[in-house]
């Protein structure tokens, strides 16, 4: 009645199911609740998070030494991808932030490998959030796309298209070139043409059509994206 806030002050935002109490909401009770000096600011505590994550996920690979998949999933792959965990740590993307957006581009190789999950990954929104990254460090990002791009429950609805582009989740992002650059020349290669500027028999790309790219994206996500650094 005072108006005061405390950890007993319920909450609600958009996209949870009901009213909670304000201590049962992490992002809140670390930043509204607690006292004394903070030790990490928020982009060291989720890279520290994201890193230990990472480990984990490596020590539990989703192979034996024979090559052979493992079953069921290791815990941790489990639990990372379900959906109240995997749609956080993809939304980290849309931070920006270059460390941050490596880790994460590193986690989800690592936790999506031969994951059964691995075909819905794409309702997460990954890969839009990941091509609007301006940044430069895209060598993880090439693996990332490497792995899964065309491994998407997804087809175009444009019968008119090559089945390399009704096959790839990347098809309707960016042009054909550049998915056939990335499917016959590997993550390394791709990353290094992504950003640069080419215009060869095999490949057309620049910055401005990455920055085009870019813009699209942004206005397709107008949305979306003010919500969810309001929710965060």
């Amino acid at each position: 009645a005072d108006g005061a806030i405390s950890a007993k002050t319920k909450v609600w935002a958009q996209g949870m199911e009901g009213w909670r109490l304000l201590h049962q909401v992490p992002q809140l009770k670390w930043t509204l609740v607690a006292r004394g000096t903070a030790v990490m600011n928020e982009s060291e505590l989720a890279t520290l998070i994201l890193r230990i994550l990472i480990t984990m996920a490596k020590l539990f690979p989703s192979r034996d030494s024979d090559g052979a998949i493992i079953r069921p999933l290791p815990t941790v792959k489990r639990i990372l991808s379900e959906p109240n965990t995997l749609p956080h740590i993809v939304q980290l993307l849309v931070t920006f932030d270059p460390v941050l957006v490596e880790q994460v581009a590193l986690l989800l190789y690592y936790v999506m490998e031969d994951n059964p999950k691995l075909a819905t990954l794409y309702t997460t929104g990954v890969f839009f959030f990941i091509l609007m990254y301006t940044g430069s460090n895209l060598l993880p990002i090439g693996r990332f796309l490497g792995m899964c791009h065309d491994k998407q429950a997804f087809r175009s609805e444009n019968t008119e298209v090559s089945d390399r582009m009704a096959r790839s989740v990347l098809g309707q992002l960016l042009p054909e070139a550049m998915v056939a650059y990335l499917d016959n020349h590997g993550p390394e290669k791709f990353a290094t043409i992504f950003l640069g500027e080419y215009d060869t028999p095999e490949a057309i790309w620049s910055s401005d059509m990455r920055q085009l790219m870019i813009q699209k994206l942004a206005y397709h996500l107008a949305d979306f994206t003010p919500r969810l650094q309001s929710n965060n």
